[in-house]
């Protein structure tokens, strides 16, 4: 038998800092001594827990949705509790909310359970004394709403630098590779066998499991992305089984022991951690089984680094005796005066003042606190919370950096060095540039929008793009940033820009070869004119790539405005008829779009029987398309992709077989200057050129979906596009439409059926069946279909509109 060893890193995420804090804003207790007695005011730190992508604006949603506030005495003794709805949770902005909580009259220590009701049996036991160290909670973890516990001494409230951390409940795994190393391997999902089926509320030791005994789970499916699981004890036990395909091939199974350190000592798994697997080295296809996995040993390689999770502490260093742990690259916008970083230190205290530490800045735009705020910016962190002396193996700082505003359109980077002891670690900052785009002094406008009337110069051009141009933004283009920057148009370009001379600009620097800029006069008004300096072509290029960045200096204010320049698509308005008449649909797509464009390779078989490879302009997505991802009805995970159909269009209207053979007044009115739709020469080729191809994918969630896709020649930036899921319609009018086929990825095609196809060009029916692009399941064909009811040369007037896309040659 071969050994199957798979070398892997396991990147423990230690959560001992990792949820929520609060600051104690003012003093209140019910009737307690030396307290007031109206409330205690607590704001809750909750980093991590709403989840921004890049570019989007996504409001903040408060993920502490309940609270229990409960009340104990100095021995231990349940006095009772408060419930605390989301209503009374307020935001404060920068994931932080407000609660007002009481403590009931002799109340020694509050203990503070979030998102999950707790019952009289869960906080005491039959002689009163707290229960929250046994009581327990099963089922699928949340990760999103996470059951969390913490507890403070009502003492310590009295002291304004007291904190109080609410810890998650359970743990988390994910698996990743090293792509750099490993080659040839795609993981297809992991299990977790033997964890705990349950947890404990409230534990007495973060480095210890709560429980001592319980059931083993035994899942059923694979995953992908972060898995939730109860921190389990008996450590070596529990285990993970990746699956995955090793070059190529069919599923194989891999077993993997949490072990520390590359040792053969088993790792604890504990709640508050994530377990972060990566697979840094594969020299053999796994077992052929799960079973077959399961019922052998792990033969594995494994190191731990340890990392925090929550604030993001993601580097962390260790001598003999101490470790000293730092957050990750902090991002600030460019008009922000402050940034936060947090570090964690394990050094033991000793007898100087500062005990060995330090934070420093070189960068003089950012300002660190002095020695004795940052000694009041820490708080220790108990190994036991229950405990009246709760012992202090480290201490978490947060501190606030500040910030001199940053005026110039490219973005800062700096750098703050913590020292503790003999331990040395580096935090990145980033700040922003200023946002030129809102600037009203620089007010961008775009000229000859497709040669037409004024209505379509656009005196504000950014303010344009943001609420009228559609599928512009990073998120309906699966995260490229295309929003930024001007954008001159590939195959035919009339566009041109003017940017506001203000006084004391210095000459614009840019990309002599592919733009012209001059200064011209309009209406009494200095301003810049950008054009394209190269023939209309299909080349692309970008900012990052061609260094065509245009920036102007003011030498009064001193500050610099950037902007990128693309030549990678194109905008174009759908309207007229093409945004009525020839769309069917419960809506029609209409209004500006904004379309990218990749070369793809066909291979072409002409009429005389040879062959030949043929690159095609394809635009990124459908006609009338507000995204550019591909999307699936049964797929959770993509639905957000639904507009990546566009709109559902009719291919022809003609009335009768003689025009029926030439009319192609429809699809003349659905092209963008020289981008056309496709026709089944173009996809056919593509087809046998397997560019265009289904292939099984999975989501981050372990949802697998058949994904119908086009390779591009664009290998660093836009590899691969994509056609959606469509269906079509079917009917005579809006009010009678039936939807068929919503499983099925459907395009029409610009080409009749005919000659040995079908039909002859003297047949009645010639010109009323055209080609189209059918994918169902893992079958791709090119089929055929009449676009309207009828026969023998009839048009009866129920249309068919599917999905189309647009090509150049």
């Amino acid at each position: 038998m071969y050994i199957k060893k798979l070398t892997i890193w396991l990147f423990m995420l230690l959560a001992m800092v990792s949820t929520a804090c609060s600051d104690i804003r003012d003093i209140v207790g019910g009737g307690t001594q030396d307290l007031p007695s109206d409330g205690v005011v607590l704001t809750l730190k909750l980093p991590n827990f709403t989840k921004n992508t890049v570019a989007t604006r996504a409001n903040e949603q408060p993920q502490i949705n309940s609270l229990c506030v409960l009340c104990y005495d100095a021995d231990d003794k349940y006095l009772g509790m408060s419930k605390i709805t989301g209503a009374d949770i307020t935001p404060k902005g920068n994931d932080s909310y407000d609660v007002k909580v009481k403590a009931v009259p002799g109340t020694a220590t509050l203990h503070i359970v979030a998102n999950t009701d707790i019952s009289e049996s869960d906080a005491k036991v039959a002689d009163g004394k707290n229960n929250l160290y046994n009581a327990t909670r099963d089922g699928n973890p949340n990760l999103d709403a996470p059951v969390c516990w913490g507890s403070v001494k009502v003492e310590d409230l009295l002291n304004p630098s007291t904190k109080v951390w609410l810890f998650r409940q359970f743990a988390k795994a994910s698996v990743t590779k090293d792509d750099d190393k490993v080659k040839n391997f795609e993981i297809t999902g992991f299990k977790l066998f033997n964890t705990a089926t349950k947890g404990t509320i409230a534990t007495k030791s973060l480095d210890k499991v709560a429980l001592s005994s319980v059931d083993y789970t035994n899942e059923k499916y694979y995953s992908m992305g972060e898995h939730p699981f109860y921190e389990t004890p008996a450590a070596g036990k529990a285990y993970m089984i990746i699956k995955a395909k090793y070059y190529g091939g069919p599923d194989t199974f891999y077993k993997v022991a949490f072990l520390n350190n590359g040792t053969s000592t088993p790792m604890a798994l504990l709640r508050n951690h994530h377990y972060q697997v990566k697979v840094t080295a594969v020299n053999h296809a796994g077992y052929s089984s799960e079973k077959e996995a399961k019922d052998n040993l792990p033969e594995n390689g494994l190191s731990v680094e340890v990392v925090d999770d929550n604030p993001p502490i993601v580097d962390m260093i260790a001598c003999k005796d101490y470790e000293l742990g730092v957050c990750g690259k902090q991002t600030v916008k460019g008009n922000a005066v402050e940034a936060t970083i947090t570090f964690v230190t394990t050094k033991p205290k000793d007898n100087s003042e500062y005990n060995g530490l330090s934070v420093v800045s070189n960068d003089p735009w950012i300002t660190v606190p002095d020695d004795k705020t940052l000694q009041a910016s820490y708080i220790d962190l108990p190994t036991t919370a229950g405990d009246s002396k709760p012992s202090s193996p480290g201490r978490l700082y947060t501190i606030k950096l500040t910030l001199s505003q940053n005026y110039q359109s490219t973005a800062h980077a700096g750098t703050v060095t913590i020292t503790s002891g003999d331990l040395l670690r580096v935090v990145q900052i980033i700040q922003l540039g200023y946002d030129f785009r809102t600037d009203k002094n620089r007010t961008v406008r775009i000229r000859d929008l497709e040669n037409k009337s004024s209505d379509l110069n656009q005196d504000d051009y950014f303010s344009w793009m943001d609420s009228k141009l559609q599928g512009i933004s990073p998120e309906q283009n699966q995260g490229r940033v295309r929003n930024d920057g001007l954008h001159f148009f590939v195959g035919k370009n009339q566009v041109y820009y003017l940017i506001p001379k203000l006084q004391g600009d210095l000459p614009p620097t840019y990309n002599h070869s592919l733009v012209n800029v001059e200064e011209i006069t309009v209406s009494g008004n200095n301003f810049y004119k950008v054009t394209l300096a190269t023939d209309d072509n299909y080349e692309r290029w970008l900012s990052s790539e061609a260094v065509t960045i245009i920036s102007i200096t003011n030498a009064r204010t001193k500050i610099t405005v950037s902007y990128p320049v693309y030549h990678v698509g194109l905008f174009a308005q759908l309207t007229g008829k093409a945004a009525t008449d020839y769309q069917l649909g419960e809506s029609k797509a209409s209004g500006w779009y904004y379309y990218e464009m990749v070369d793809v390779v066909a291979h072409i078989t002409k009429t005389d029987g040879t062959t030949e490879d043929k690159t095609y302009h394809m635009l990124d997505r459908n006609l009338g398309a507000t995204n550019n991802g591909y999307y699936s009805p049964s797929t959770t995970a993509l639905e957000g992709n639904k507009g990546a159909i566009g709109g559902y269009f009719k291919i022809s209207e003609a009335y009768d077989s003689n025009s029926a053979k030439t009319d192609d007044h429809v699809v003349k009115a659905l092209a963008i200057g020289n981008f056309k739709v496709c026709d089944n020469m173009c996809l056919q080729g593509l087809i046998d050129n397997n560019n265009l191809e289904i292939v099984e994918e999975t989501t981050p969630y372990g949802e697998k979906y058949n994904c119908l896709r086009i390779n591009t020649e664009d290998r660093r930036d836009f590899s691969q596009i994509f056609i959606p899921m469509s269906g079509y319609y079917e009917g005579k009018t809006d009010q009678d439409l039936v939807y068929k086929d919503s499983y099925h990825a459907n395009l029409w095609t610009s080409s009749r059926l005919s000659g040995y196809q079908g039909f002859s060009e003297s047949s009645l029916e010639y010109g009323f069946w055209y080609l189209y692009l059918d994918a169902f399941g893992k079958s791709l064909n090119m089929s055929n279909y009449r676009f309207v009811s009828g026969s023998s040369g009839q048009n009866k007037k129920r249309y068919r509109a599917m999905p189309v896309r647009l090509v150049a040659e």
